[in-house]
């Protein structure tokens, strides 16, 4: 897979729980962006430091503890050793420039500080297991981190209705600057809200009891500026497509947008046999859209990346969707109300793609 692009540097002021205050360029060690798990989900967010106005990291829990073996390998019984080191479980609060504030527990990170005195690491870590010489209070770990350099600006929510499309069951949005996708708020009036969202752009899907709505637009992640997608470039990615490893046998391309170092392809999946409560569903089948994302490296095509729109486990006698493309969904900037509407007055709004089925 080809590598994220690396982020640039941000000026930042660190100040450890020691009282020791850093400042300088801060920097990840690696291409993986800062990563946290929030409190009441179970999946990872990335976060790049240009996004972010501070890091607050604090002491969850803390305690002593004994040192230990176990009395035998493979057996679940300890040994208790003489002595006690300090263990810290820590929290990571972090505030976007969008005005947001999220919360839960850090993947430990290495970062590089380069200031007037040199070069040095910075460790945001999600436990800290001490010396034995150690207590709670020695222990030093990176209290804060003040992007100086950022504000909350550029931001804003994302909402609004849908009309003319049947009943919403979800919409979702792949965020182009971030690689990342997103789930709005739906209400029973075909309404739909992503709050607030961090600043860039963002190609919406919305499922409906009739329709797949989609944007799919040309916007790539910051950093993969390319040459433009040339003709004969979707015929050469097709011939690498079936090589991807993958669970689903029936798939096919169906559009390509974006350029030629983030090529952004339309994936529709099909799977016929499923399961739910572990019972076989007949006359049902599991079906994915995703947006695939590749790279030209001379000669080849290679795939990097897969965001999944919509995972639906369509019931025997369900009707199939209509798959459509508007501009409507392309693109949308934060602060815009959207009203989507079935033609909308103008038929050339919504390019039909094909039937899920």
């Amino acid at each position: 897979m080809q590598a994220r692009a690396v982020e640039k540097a941000v000026p930042v002021v660190a100040t450890l729980s020691d009282g020791t205050v850093l400042s300088g360029d801060l920097s990840m060690i690696g291409s993986r962006p800062l990563t946290l798990v929030p409190f009441g989900q179970d999946r990872q967010r990335m976060f790049l430091f240009s996004d972010i106005v501070s890091i607050d990291h604090e002491v969850e829990t803390s305690s002593m503890e004994r040192p230990w073996t176990f009395k035998e390998s493979g057996k679940a019984d300890k040994v208790y050793l003489e002595g006690q080191y300090p263990l810290l479980n820590f929290k990571t609060r972090i505030t976007l420039i969008n005005g947001s504030v999220v919360t839960g527990h850090v993947i430990s990170a290495v970062m590089s500080l380069k200031g007037d005195e040199g070069q040095q690491k910075l460790f945001l870590q999600r436990q800290i297991k001490g010396s034995l010489q150690q207590k709670i209070a020695d222990v030093v770990f990176v209290g804060s981190l003040r992007m100086t350099g950022s504000a909350v600006a550029g931001g804003g929510p994302i909402k609004g209705r849908i009309e003319g499309f049947g009943t919403v069951c979800s919409v979702t949005a792949l965020d182009n600057a971030r690689e990342q996708i997103l789930a709005a708020r739906v209400t029973r009036d075909n309404q739909f809200d992503f709050g607030t969202v961090l600043p860039g752009t963002y190609d919406l899907c919305v499922l409906t009891d009739t329709h797949v709505l989609t944007g799919h637009s040309g916007d790539t992640p910051r950093g993969n500026a390319g040459d433009p997608l040339q003709d004969g470039d979707l015929a050469a990615i097709n011939t690498k497509f079936p090589l991807a490893d993958d669970f689903f046998n029936d798939r096919w391309i169906l559009r390509l947008r974006g350029n030629r170092s983030f090529a952004k392809a339309l994936v529709y999946k099909r799977r016929a046999d499923y399961y739910e409560h572990e019972k076989w569903t007949p006359g049902g089948f599991l079906w994915h859209l995703e947006v695939w994302s590749w790279h030209f490296a001379d000669p080849d095509w290679k795939v990097d990346h897969r965001y999944i729109l919509i995972r639906h486990k369509q019931q025997g006698g369900e009707q199939d969707r209509k798959l459509m493309c508007g501009k409507a969904l392309d693109a949308v900037p934060p602060g815009s109300t959207l009203t989507i509407q079935a033609g909308n007055g103008n038929n050339e709004e919504w390019h039909l793609i094909r039937d899920l089925k």
